[in-house]
């Protein structure tokens, strides 16, 4: 019988099999907003947008003390989706 560290390490692993594939589906998408904004000479940086989706997703945790490294979190993947836009005009 599984003890409940090794039940829950497993139920980590399975979460964080779920958050790869997200991860991965979130910068497809990232990609092709690039890619349109690129073609359609739109303006590449939203900051505005940037802030109003952590704002919103944040909302979305109900732990307040669990919150705050949401938003530490999102934040720095905000910040990698950039790294990544960036990385994608450099070839284009």
């Amino acid at each position: 019988m599984a003890t409940r560290l090794e039940e829950d390490r497993a139920a980590i692993d399975r979460i964080d099999e779920q958050l790869a594939k997200l991860f991965e589906q979130r910068f497809n998408i990232v990609r092709d907003i690039i890619e349109y904004k690129y073609e359609n000479r739109l303006p590449i940086l939203d900051s505005g947008r940037e802030t109003e989706i952590i704002e919103r997703n944040s909302r979305l945790v109900k732990d307040d003390d669990i919150r705050r490294y949401f938003r530490m979190t999102y934040a720095h993947m905000i910040e990698l989706s950039r790294e990544y836009q960036d990385d994608i005009l450099k070839e284009k």
